[in-house]
């Protein structure tokens, strides 16, 4: 059976062929970048040392805590509790992780969790893709992915 085989076709890129000279070009000389003003510009938060304080009496106030829906961590309340005090130290503060005994200082009491059985939760989340551990400096640290912060 000669006749069944096929040429392949040639392939290609879609569309026009690229025109180097309808590309604009921006020229920029090393070190006029002012970075903090441009951070600004675009509402990107600096990132300021948190007041452990502050946090604690601001999460004092906070009286009408859902606990999660669709929660497959086996305490909805305790990951509310976890998922409102990473969302104060990521969008209000600038940090990207919090450490385990932070974590327990801030909120361990309120979700009646301490030492190991705070790390086995945290690390239960881990597994669950809710947070990303952080390894390095003293000890290991926890970061939120961005649509468990967004979860209800």
């Amino acid at each position: 059976m000669e006749g069944d085989e096929q040429e392949p076709e040639e392939e290609g890129l879609p569309g026009p062929p690229p025109d180097p000279s309808r590309i604009p070009s921006i020229v920029r000389r090393v070190g006029d970048l002012n970075l903090q003003s441009e951070a600004d510009e675009h509402g990107i938060s600096k990132k300021t040392d948190p007041d452990i304080r502050a946090i604690m009496e601001f999460l004092d106030e906070v009286e009408d805590l859902e606990p999660l829906n669709n929660n497959l961590s086996g305490d909805p309340m305790a990951e509310a509790w976890l998922q409102i005090l990473l969302t104060l130290i990521v969008r209000e503060h600038g940090h990207s992780s919090l450490g385990v005994s932070t974590i327990e200082v801030l909120v361990g009491e309120r979700m009646n969790r301490e030492g190991i059985d705070l790390e086995i939760f945290l690390d239960r989340l881990w597994i669950m893709g809710r947070l990303e551990k952080v390894y390095g400096g003293a000890e290991v640290s926890y970061s939120p992915n961005p649509s468990w912060l967004e979860m209800k």
